[in-house]
């Protein structure tokens, strides 16, 4: 598994495309749900905000949304959304074989 990370409108998945030869039908958008036997999965945050973490195939490459750098919420539900996403991030990294960070359309490899 591949793990790219990094804010909101950074390039990810322009970056996930072109590093790992992805085309269009080899992604799945988690924010319209889960489709199995995907390339690469993205907008993980759409998952972990309804509570959902999907198995996802051994050689798949996520794409997720780095969220805790921001401004603490002040709504609870979000607080507690946001250490969920954290918690999965940190599950996702540790059964990765790489992790990348992604600003401004650079990668970074970090793991």
């Amino acid at each position: 598994m591949i793990l790219v990370i990094g804010g909101a409108y950074q390039g990810k998945l322009t970056w996930a495309k072109a590093q790992f030869a992805l085309r269009d039908e080899d992604c799945c958008d988690l924010a319209e749900g889960f489709v199995d036997g995907k390339r690469c999965y993205y907008h993980l945050e759409a998952a972990t905000r309804q509570g959902e973490m999907p198995q996802f195939p051994e050689d798949a490459v996520i794409i997720a949304r780095e969220v805790g750098c921001g401004v603490v919420p002040m709504d609870a539900n979000e607080r507690v959304w946001r250490e969920r996403h954290g918690a999965a991030l940190q599950e996702l990294a540790r059964q990765s074989v790489s992790v990348y960070r992604v600003f401004c359309g650079i990668g970074e490899r970090m793991k």
